[in-house]
């Protein structure tokens, strides 16, 4: 498959007993910020913890930041606690960056 017919982000939702996981591969930008919010905002009414995994993210546009914090503060809203896990370095310099490590409560690169 060429990278022109590779989707600009996939996610996998795995849900366990104590928490939710929506695994990201792909990039979170302007074509796909629609589909993360959607995704991410249907899982809200399980109560449950939801983790959005970040390993496989490769690219974060300004759009995508928007979408990380529109999500995150209807979650928080809707009393559910949303992290951003498992964050590469990329994405790790960007959440500093922005100063919004600590608000996500995003891990440490690697960890």
């Amino acid at each position: 498959m060429s990278e022109d017919e590779t989707p600009v982000l996939q996610l996998e939702t795995e849900r366990q007993p104590g928490a939710t996981i929506v695994h990201c591969t792909g990039k979170v930008v302007i074509d796909s910020w629609a589909m993360f919010s959607v995704a991410v905002r249907a899982l809200f009414p399980e109560g449950k913890p939801i983790f959005v995994d970040l390993t496989k993210v490769s690219v974060v546009d300004s759009v995508g930041i928007g979408t990380f914090v529109s999500v995150w503060a209807s979650a928080r809203r809707s009393g559910c606690e949303l992290k951003f896990i498992n964050l590469n370095d990329r994405i790790h310099d960007l959440f500093e960056i922005t100063r919004l490590h600590g608000l996500f409560g995003g891990d440490a690169p690697g960890a």
